[in-house]
């Protein structure tokens, strides 16, 4: 019996000396009933560490990636006055940047360039010239033209992407800008060769370029250069073409790129593939 005893009372003050500072007979006090260190979950970010561990190495090491800068590569076509000039279609190209996003929506600015020319007037033109006959005295007697046209619009758009997370997003865009066009005809002689001749004013002879076997020297050169303000619309579908945290995309975009000269609108189609990684 003092044996039973004297184990129930070691007992007893073994667990006395374990018991939590602070703690009464009637039981814990509120700072001894919170959780230790050890049994809250780190960081709170939940009881599985080995998939938090693992989440923060896949985001160190490939940090998801948003697509900020696009690249379009295309075909314009003139429309309006541009194409009642006989402006040709032509080369687009074009870059994009997307300042702003949140969510679906952002502020994307853009700058491009078109090409076009008058593309069938310069291929009489060239016709013309290689007909030309043959004179010793250097100047055939025979002039032709070529007509030259380049736009730069930079636009700054504001953008609704949605369902930008899937693996085809459309895009929409609509923003002002300025246009930068530039056109140029080149009046030039057909010749054979370095000479010095008289096109009509002895007191303004052409002289072509020393041991100049290519028989076209430009004589006269008409420019027309502008800034004017402008709009554009954009329409576009992307796919995801690759998987991962930095995917490629492509989209089909469509253009349409409208600037005012004299109140008379000139409006440029564009129809491009655009890329971003």
């Amino acid at each position: 019996m003092r044996r039973i005893s004297l184990v129930t009372l070691i007992a007893l003050a073994l667990a006395a000396a374990a018991a939590p500072a602070g703690a009464s007979d009637s039981g814990t006090t509120d700072q001894a009933s919170k959780p230790s260190i050890v049994e809250r979950p780190p960081m709170d970010v939940g009881a599985d560490q080995t998939n938090t561990i693992a989440r923060i190495r896949e985001d160190l090491m490939d940090a998801p990636k948003s697509n900020m800068w696009w690249f379009d590569a295309g075909v314009s076509y003139p429309q309006g006055t541009l194409k009642n000039n006989n402006i040709d279609p032509g080369l687009l190209l074009r870059v994009n940047h997307q300042i702003w996003r949140d969510d679906s929506w952002g502020i994307v600015g853009s700058l491009g360039t078109y090409f076009g020319n008058d593309s069938y007037f310069n291929d009489q033109q060239d016709a013309l010239a290689s007909q030309a006959p043959i004179d010793v005295e250097g100047f055939t007697g025979v002039t032709v033209q070529s007509r030259y046209y380049m736009a730069t619009p930079a636009m700054l758009s504001l953008q609704f992407a949605p369902f930008h997370e899937g693996s085809i997003s459309p895009v929409f865009a609509l923003g002002p800008g300025i246009v930068w066009s530039h056109s140029s005809e080149v009046t030039s002689a057909v010749n054979n060769g370095p000479w010095t001749v008289d096109l009509g004013d002895i007191r303004e002879p052409l002289t072509t370029g020393p041991g100049g076997e290519q028989g076209i020297s430009p004589y006269a050169i008409r420019t027309d250069t502008n800034f004017n303000l402008g709009w554009e619309a954009k329409v576009g579908l992307g796919f995801r073409m690759t998987s991962g945290a930095q995917p490629l995309w492509m989209r089909i975009v469509a253009t349409g790129t409208t600037y005012y000269h004299h109140t008379a609108p000139r409006t440029l189609m564009g129809f491009a593939a655009s890329f971003s990684h």
